[in-house]
């Protein structure tokens, strides 16, 4: 199996969370954008949070930017058979320390999933207290309909 490589972070400059999932999913490398497979609900869960459109990659940019939100993976590199979180294997950690001295504006993150909760708590045990885990936005979590989300991320988006 061949090593995936994922994406560089989105940052704006005065974004005050960091947005964590665990690794791009096959779609999403795919197309060379966070959330991009169709079934994920994770651009739907900001629309409807911010009132703003993320039809197009200009769209999800500029949403990101409005709501002051930073997006990253904790992976930087994995083996995985599938885009299930499951697989994930062999990890290699991005530099979320780093990025958050160049972004001293960053004071919460929020992971997307207990994957990304797990591998941050092994390799940054330091962040856990800035740290909430909201449920996956992933279709696979089909404990949590698409409202449900909703109002899990707004208790923490919102929470300013």
């Amino acid at each position: 199996m061949e090593r995936i490589i994922g994406f560089e972070p989105i940052v704006h400059g005065d974004d005050t969370i960091l947005i964590l999932g665990s690794m791009p999913s096959e779609e999403s490398l795919k197309q060379n954008m966070y959330y991009a497979n169709k079934t994920n609900r994770f651009w739907k869960i900001l629309t409807s949070l911010y009132q703003r459109p993320s039809n197009t990659l200009e769209e999800k940019f500029a949403l990101l930017e409005y709501a002051h939100i930073a997006l990253w993976d904790i992976c930087h590199s994995c083996v995985r058979q599938t885009s299930a979180d499951a697989k994930i294997r062999d990890v290699m950690a991005n530099d979320i320390d780093s990025l958050l001295q160049k972004n001293p504006s960053i004071q919460r993150i929020i992971c997307n999933g207990k994957t990304s909760y797990h591998h941050l708590c092994r390799f940054f045990p330091q962040l856990i207290e800035k740290t909430i885990v909201c449920p996956s936005t992933s279709a696979a979590n089909a404990k949590f309909c698409l409202e449900d989300l909703i109002y899990e991320y707004e208790r923490v988006l919102k929470n300013e």
